[in-house]
């Protein structure tokens, strides 16, 4: 399910979308990165060096794209060569094809997908890491526990007023 053609600022969010929605369910992320707060994309810090060992082994090639309205070649594009067998259990590719499958006709309405990640993105200060913080990103955990508070809450608002 993964994609077969994608850009470095599209792979980038992916990446970082993936371990925001894993997070969320297990406090924990995929990939471990650290994430900066780039002009227009979240930055993963080891991206560059990942993209180079995958196009040193001839899992990736990198090609022009170039586009008849803009008439520019700024932007390339990233093509899978092999069938790469990533080392992921069972629920982080769950959680990958989810991701995948919100964003299957391209990264965009980040805010309306996963509106939570989009704002950790969006108020971390620009060049600055991008938190990833059980305070700061509404986890599952963290909405169980309010949900027990509020079922426990009113039961004891019902046993008052029934007494």
């Amino acid at each position: 399910m993964f994609p077969l053609n994608l850009d470095r600022k599209n792979l980038s969010k992916l990446i970082y979308f993936s371990d925001g929605v894993y997070f969320q369910h297990h406090s924990l992320m995929i990939t471990n990165e650290k994430y900066i707060h780039l002009e227009d994309t979240t930055g993963i810090l080891n991206l560059n060096l990942a993209l180079l060992n995958l196009v040193t082994r001839g899992y990736v090639t990198v090609e022009v794209d170039f586009t008849p309205e803009t008439s520019r070649f700024d932007k390339f594009i990233l093509k899978t060569n092999l069938d790469m067998q990533l080392n992921l259990v069972r629920e982080e590719k769950r959680i990958i094809n989810k991701v995948l499958k919100a964003f299957k006709n391209g990264v965009k309405d980040e805010d309306k997908k996963y509106p939570n990640l989009y704002e950790n993105y969006i108020l971390s200060p620009i060049f600055q890491e991008i938190p990833f913080k059980i305070e700061r990103i509404n986890t599952k955990i963290i909405i169980q526990k309010q949900k027990s508070l509020l079922n426990h809450s009113g039961k004891i608002f019902r046993v008052l007023l029934e007494t």
